[in-house]
């Protein structure tokens, strides 16, 4: 099951799609969380530190670790559904 899942194309557009997601709703919580609704901050601890990379770095590769997740349970549902 892990194979077939692995080479289904649906699949990996469901990782991108959820990864994506969940990159924007996550950074815009995390920025709202600690930010507020202001962009000054942001600019001063990212932007001016030079941390842009690191931060981008960490979005991308935590959304691709929950599109992988995620994705295999929904596919993992969807075929034990279809055999009964």
């Amino acid at each position: 099951m892990f194979k077939q899942i692995m080479k289904s194309d649906a699949y990996w557009r469901s990782v991108v799609r959820l990864g994506f997601l969940f990159v924007i709703v996550f950074a815009i919580i995390e920025h709202i969380g600690n930010y507020g609704f202001k962009l000054e901050p942001f600019k001063t601890n990212i932007l001016e530190k030079g941390l842009l990379f690191t931060y981008l770095r960490a979005k991308i590769l935590g959304g691709l670790v929950y599109g992988l997740i995620i994705s295999f349970v929904f596919q993992r549902r969807k075929i034990i559904e279809s055999r009964k």
